[in-house]
């Protein structure tokens, strides 16, 4: 497992513009540790924030949850989802409002945009291959696993070339790219963030080493490397609808994702070309 040294996230807190946790979340987490929640009154509170519970709502009625009624409130959707999915949901909504677009040399909207699909399809793969892992988890793995590139952005006015320049040079995972420029990488960053926002731990760690082309060497049959294989492939799926081209760690982790996951490469194309007309 992959150490960060306290003195570098000192680093960060001093040398980078990280999105505090909002007020919001702070106080449902502390609603959420009472010993018994009271349900209505986390309802409520996320119901006070009209934009975060139309994103919660659009989210829970979409075809990732398949519920076979409309749900129409938010207490309806702690019902049918749990504390901690809407909590997730919620986590989510508010990192996307968090960041200047002003203020960011890249397209925000854009970003999102990739994000939000590597989200769903990171929860699709779940759902059919890893059953046993947790949909909220899988769901904040997607959203959140990229999470250090718009305070990456923020800081450094070239950043967009950056990205650019890493399809150049596949040799090199990105976050190599970004330590060669700036000494710093949004892996690290991303973990930062991530573990401020009270993400689980193990959600946190994936973060932290998803451009880890070594993470598959030794399968070891944990979870945490069934996430990191799940996510791999849904930004290879991603990417490929995006961009047309396969993602840039995809030649030197396919191999190890797909024997994870058991998936057969002949099966694959079938597999990307259905998940990719769910999004």
């Amino acid at each position: 497992m992959l150490i960060v040294d306290q003195q570098v996230l000192d680093d960060i807190s001093k040398g980078f513009s990280v999105p505090a946790q909002p007020k919001l979340l702070l106080k449902l987490l502390k609603l959420m540790a009472e010993h018994e929640p009271d349900i209505k009154e986390i309802a409520n509170t996320i119901s006070q924030d009209v934009a975060v519970s139309a994103a919660i709502l659009k989210a829970i009625n979409s075809p990732l949850y398949g519920l076979s009624r409309t749900v129409t409130d938010i207490q309806m959707s702690v019902n049918y989802i749990g504390l901690y999915g809407i909590i997730m949901l919620v986590t989510g909504s508010l990192i996307k409002k968090s960041f200047d677009p002003k203020s960011c040399s890249i397209e925000l909207e854009a970003f999102w945009q990739l994000s939000t699909d590597i989200s769903t399809i990171t929860v699709l793969l779940g759902r059919q291959f890893k059953p046993n892992l947790a949909t909220d988890k899988l769901f904040s793995l997607g959203l959140f696993h990229g999470c250090g590139v718009p305070v990456m952005a923020m800081k450094y006015s070239n950043y967009q070339e950056t990205l650019d320049s890493a399809i150049q040079r596949p040799e090199l995972s990105l976050t190599e790219i970004e330590e060669e420029i700036y000494q710093a990488n949004h892996a690290v960053i991303g973990y930062y963030v991530a573990s401020s926002w009270r993400l689980p731990k193990d959600i946190c760690q994936i973060i932290l080493q998803h451009h880890d082309r070594a993470f598959l060497d030794r399968l070891d049959n944990s979870e945490q490397q069934d996430y990191y294989a799940i996510l791999k492939l849904a930004e290879h799926i991603v990417h490929l609808k995006y961009y047309d081209v396969p993602s840039v760690d995809w030649q030197y982790v396919q191999h190890d994702v797909l024997y994870n996951m058991g998936i057969k490469e002949q099966a694959l194309p079938e597999i990307i070309t259905e998940l990719q007309q769910r999004i």
